[in-house]
C-alpha cells in the first residue's frame, strides 16, 4: 500500500468509525493562501470536490487558522456556510479536526460530519484525534518519500516496496509472515522471530519464526529478559555486534542456546504502545551494523502502521455495533448477528417477548437543550429500563429514539405489568438531565415468540410497527 494509499484508508476508517457522511481530508496550497482537497468518502451528491477554502474562512479554514477543532453540535444553520457542498443537507453535527504533526505544525484539516448523530462524543473526538496523527504521520512520510526521489541511497526502492508491503498486512498473523521475508537487497539474516505483546502487555509469545533451532511454541518473553525483553521495556532498537564473549538470553533464560553473534530487536510501536519486537540474529560477527538497524527500523515503522490499522478497523467494526452514546448494541448488531442471536434466545414452548420503547419527543430535546442533555437523559433511560427490566433480558439501542427489550423467562402477563409500569413511570413523571427537567412519552410496541412469528426481523418489526401504531393513535 502506497503512503497516499494509506493516508486515503485511514480517511475511511475515520468516516466508518464517526458513521460520517461525509469525510474529507484537506491540505495547505500555500500559493493560493487556501485549502485543497486531498482525500474524501462521501454519499452526497452534493459534494464539491473542487473546493478551495481560504485560510480562516468558515469552520475548516478557522480551524486550519487557530490549529484547534471546531465542533457544531445539533446543526442547524446552512451548510453552505461549510464551503463543501453545492445545495443543502440536512445534518445534525460537524467536526472539523486539524492534522498536526509531531512538532505541532498544522499540516490540513480532517472534516467529518453526519446526519446520524447530533454530537461528537469525548471517546469518538479521542479516536478521531489519533486518526488524524496517523494521518501526519503519513504525510510526512510521504513528503519524504517524494524529497528522496531520484537519490541514490542504496536499496531505497526495495526497501520503500517491502515497507509497503507491511503496512498492508491485515492482521498481526499476516504481519509477523511478512517479516520473515525481509529481501536479501535490504538485509541478509540468518534468523527471524517475531514476538507479539498483545495491547503491549507482558509476557509476549512468538508469533513466527525461521532459522532458529529450539521449538518456540511455549517460550514466554517478560518484561526486560533477555535480549527482546529489554527492546521491549525500553521501546529502543537494541544493536549486538559480537556476542562471542558473553551468555546472551535472547527470550528468557531457559531457552536452549542458539549459535547467532550478531542480533538486533527492533521494537513494533503504536502510538507509542509496545505490540511486538522483531529479532534477527545472524552466524558471524559484526554482520549487523547500525545502517542496518536504521533500515529495519523503518521496516518497524511500516509494521506500526500496519498494527494500527488492523486495531482501528476491529474498532470500527466494535463501535459501529455499538450505540456510541449509551454503549448499549445497535440495531446493526441485531442484523449481523441475527442466526446467534435467535438460536441463542428461540428455545422450543420458551416464550420470548419483543418490548420496543420509543420516545417521540427525543428529536426536540436535542433540538432545544443540545446534545450533551439528550445524550445524558439516553443514559439514564438506558439505566431505567435495565433496573426495570428483570433478568434475564437484553437491551438493545434500536434507533435514534427507540429502545428495544428482549425478554426471556417470563410470562405474558408479567410482560403486560412491566410495559404498564413504564407507561406509569413515563405518564406521572418528570426526568431531569443537567438540572433541566423535560417531560417524555413513551410510546410501546410488544411482539411475541412464537405466537407472533419465529423470525427475529419479523418480530422486531412487528414490535417497532406497533409502537409507531400507538403514536398514530394518540396523535
Amino acid at each position: 500500500m502506497k503512503t497516499p494509499e494509506i493516508i486515503t484508508h485511514l480517511v475511511h476508517l475515520a468516516g466508518n468509525v464517526a458513521d460520517a457522511y461525509t469525510a474529507a481530508l484537506f491540505r495547505f496550497d500555500h500559493e493560493a493562501n487556501a485549502l485543497v482537497l486531498s482525500q474524501h468518502m462521501t454519499l452526497s451528491m452534493k459534494f464539491d470536490e473542487a473546493v478551495k477554502i481560504p485560510i480562516g474562512n468558515g469552520p475548516i479554514g478557522k480551524a486550519a487558522l487557530t490549529g484547534e477543532p471546531v465542533l457544531i453540535e445539533n446543526f442547524k444553520d446552512s451548510t453552505s456556510q461549510l464551503k463543501i457542498y453545492r445545495g443543502e443537507e440536512n445534518l445534525k453535527s460537524f467536526l472539523a479536526m486539524p492534522v498536526i504533526d509531531e512538532h505541532g505544525k498544522v499540516l490540513g484539516i480532517l472534516s467529518l460530519d453526519s446526519k446520524q448523530s447530533y454530537s461528537f462524543p469525548p471517546k469518538l473526538l479521542k479516536i478521531i484525534t489519533e486518526f488524524t496523527e496517523q494521518i501526519a504521520a503519513n504525510m510526512r512520510r510521504e513528503e519524504d518519500e517524494n524529497k528522496a526521489e531520484g537519490k541514490t541511497w542504496p536499496f531505497f526502492r526495495e526497501l520503500g516496496t517491502f515497507s509497503r508491503f507491511i503496512a498492508e498486512s491485515p492482521q498481526f498473523h499476516d504481519l509477523s509472515q511478512r517479516l520473515l521475508q525481509i529481501p536479501p537487497e535490504i538485509f541478509e539474516c540468518d534468523a527471524v522471530a517475531v514476538v507479539q505483546f498483545e495491547e503491549g502487555r507482558f509476557p509476549g509469545k512468538v508469533r513466527s519464526h525461521r532459522g532458529f533451532s529450539q521449538n518456540m511454541d511455549e517460550i514466554l518473553v517478560e518484561e526486560g529478559r533477555g535480549l527482546v525483553g529489554s527492546c521491549a521495556k525500553t521501546k529502543n532498537s537494541v544493536l549486538i555486534e559480537n556476542a562471542a564473549q558473553r551468555k546472551l538470553a535472547l527470550f528468557n533464560e531457559i531457552e536452549e542456546p542458539e549459535p547467532f553473534l550478531s542480533f538486533a530487536a527492533i521494537p513494533l510501536i503504536t502510538k507509542d504502545q509496545l505490540r511486538g519486537v522483531l529479532l534477527c540474529a545472524n552466524h558471524e560477527s559484526h554482520s549487523i551494523s547500525s545502517e542496518d538497524v536504521d533500515r529495519l527500523g523503518i521496516i518497524g515503522s511500516s509494521a506500526g502502521v500496519s498494527i494500527y490499522c488492523s486495531e482501528t478497523r476491529q474498532k470500527a467494526q466494535y463501535e459501529s455495533r455499538v450505540d456510541i452514546v449509551t454503549g448499549a448494541p445497535n440495531y446493526r448488531f441485531l442484523i449481523e448477528n441475527r442466526e446467534i442471536v435467535q438460536s441463542e434466545i428461540f428455545q422450543e414452548n420458551k416464550p420470548v417477548y419483543f418490548l420496543m420503547a420509543r420516545l417521540p419527543k427525543l428529536l426536540s430535546i436535542y433540538e432545544n437543550h443540545g446534545a450533551d442533555c439528550a445524550d445524558q437523559l439516553l443514559r439514564q433511560l438506558l439505566s431505567l429500563f435495565s433496573r426495570s427490566a428483570p433478568s434475564p433480558k437484553y437491551i438493545f439501542k434500536y434507533s435514534d429514539n427507540t429502545f428495544l427489550l428482549v425478554l426471556l423467562d417470563r410470562t405474558r402477563e408479567e410482560v403486560l405489568s412491566l410495559e404498564g409500569k413504564l407507561r406509569h413511570v413515563f405518564d406521572n413523571n418528570r426526568f431531569y438531565s443537567m438540572s433541566i427537567a423535560l417531560d417524555l412519552k413513551v410510546e410501546m410496541g410488544l411482539s411475541a415468540f412464537p405466537t407472533d412469528g419465529k423470525n427475529l426481523t419479523e418480530l422486531i418489526g412487528l414490535a417497532y410497527g406497533r409502537a409507531s401504531q400507538t403514536l398514530a393513535e394518540t396523535t
